[in-house]
């Protein structure tokens, strides 16, 4: 009887088992990351398009030498997000100038934040950001010495919320993105007039993305890490190279678009 009783709790335990063994029947996951990293381009592409204007804005902001520099090139006083500045003012010898002369200004400091939303085709965002940025101005060496060129440095954070819908197929992805954001000697030549994009540098957006997505079939919510890079010079048109982890990208800086992704 006991070795009957053995055979059977081991039959018993090897038909349990038999599952484990058959195809999974649970359904497939909704969320798309061909469409997650799409979304996520574009989003950033945005945002650092934004970041290029800023940075003429700064320039603006601080009245140095502007000549030929068209702020507006980007539409960004169109814009429905709001942009704060405080800026501090040095000289050669590191000293703060007083009411930031551009006599005696060498290097400008801003801390810039942006909120507010925007919106493009097919997506809305609400945008919260923080940058820390300098801008250091480089002279020949001529007497007296004339300016060249102009290089933004700095670090920022953000922490945007984007919305995509498709409505041919009735699907909403929400995009919930936080990231570091680094402006590496990004630097515009001048004179401006005949300079309007920067000729060097790059910048960079390391993302933590929370993406949901929502249909008919459901809802659904994955995590994923992005790294954006965009990369200058920018050709006449405003073009430049933009790579999203191992895909290369065109991102342009006038109408922020993106497109031909590899």
């Amino acid at each position: 009887m006991k070795r009957a009783y053995v055979l059977h709790l081991v039959l018993a335990a090897g038909l349990m088992g038999l599952p484990a063994c058959e195809e999974s029947t649970a359904p497939a996951s909704l969320v798309d990351e061909a469409l997650v990293t799409a979304d996520v381009a574009q989003a950033a592409g945005d945002a650092i398009a934004n970041d290029v204007a800023i940075l003429i804005g700064n320039e603006v902001n601080a009245a140095l030498p502007a000549a030929g520099i068209n702020f507006d090139l980007f539409g960004v006083r169109a814009d429905s997000l709001s942009t704060t500045r405080t800026k501090t003012c040095y000289d050669a010898a590191n000293a703060v100038v007083a009411n930031c002369s551009p006599a005696t200004t060498r290097r400008i400091v801003f801390h810039v934040s942006v909120f507010g939303t925007r919106s493009g085709t097919n997506f809305t965002a609400v945008v919260h950001r923080v940058r820390d940025w300098t801008v250091t101005r480089n002279f020949d060496t001529a007497v007296p010495p004339a300016e060249v060129s102009r290089t933004h440095d700095g670090v920022g954070t953000s922490a945007d919320t984007t919305t995509h819908t498709n409505p041919t197929a009735a699907i909403t992805r929400t995009h919930a993105a936080s990231s570091t954001d680094s402006t590496i000697a990004v630097t515009f030549n001048l004179p401006r007039a005949s300079n309007p994009w920067p000729v060097s540098g790059m910048m960079v957006k390391r993302l933590s993305v929370h993406t949901t997505f929502h249909g008919p079939n459901g809802t659904d919510s994955r995590d994923f890490q992005k790294r954006v890079e965009v990369d200058f010079p920018a050709d006449a048109q405003g073009n430049v190279v933009m790579k999203i982890n191992e895909k290369t990208c065109n991102l342009n800086l006038v109408t922020r678009a993106v497109t031909d992704c590899q």
